[in-house]
């Protein structure tokens, strides 16, 4: 099983990209070549609203789980895609793990959920965010409409 989009490859009973969050073909024959612009992917829900197959970045942290709980369901409530990353840390001086709760969001969305949340992201705007896009590798910014190394369009 193989991805279209980035060409990734998967063992049997795999049926979508986790990189691209596309379904998988059973042959390359049956992918476009790369560094074109990908259709559409199917779009999951939550909360019931649609959503776009793009990727979420990294927008804010929290100290415990229930802050980060918080906003997500404030963003959600706000038809926002909005996810809660847990990152482990090193162990620090006080002698225990640690974790991180990240609020994922999409980068076009940065300044609706900075307002939900109340955050305040200082001198860099939400527009300048820089994230990855997943089907080339090339670093865009949360304001590109498409991605400068490919030309996938970011736009649902």
């Amino acid at each position: 099983m193989f991805c279209p989009v980035c060409r990734d490859e998967y063992r049997r009973g795999f049926t979508r990209c986790a990189t691209c969050d596309v379904g998988l073909v059973e042959s390359l024959d049956e992918a476009q070549p790369p560094r074109t612009p990908a259709a559409p992917a199917a779009t999951a829900t939550i909360a019931g609203a649609p959503e776009p197959a793009e990727s979420t970045v990294n927008f804010c942290g929290f100290l415990t789980l229930d802050e980060a709980r918080t906003a997500r369901d404030a963003c959600r409530a706000a038809k926002l895609r909005a996810e809660i990353l847990i990152k482990d840390v090193p162990d620090d001086a006080e002698g225990g793990p640690k974790e991180e709760y990240w609020l994922r969001i999409l980068p076009r969305d940065a300044r609706a959920a900075a307002e939900i949340v109340g955050f305040d992201p200082g001198v860099e705007s939400p527009e300048d965010a820089v994230f990855t896009c997943s089907a080339c590798g090339a670093q865009a910014k949360a304001s590109d409409t498409a991605c400068p190394g490919c030309g996938i369009s970011f736009d649902a």
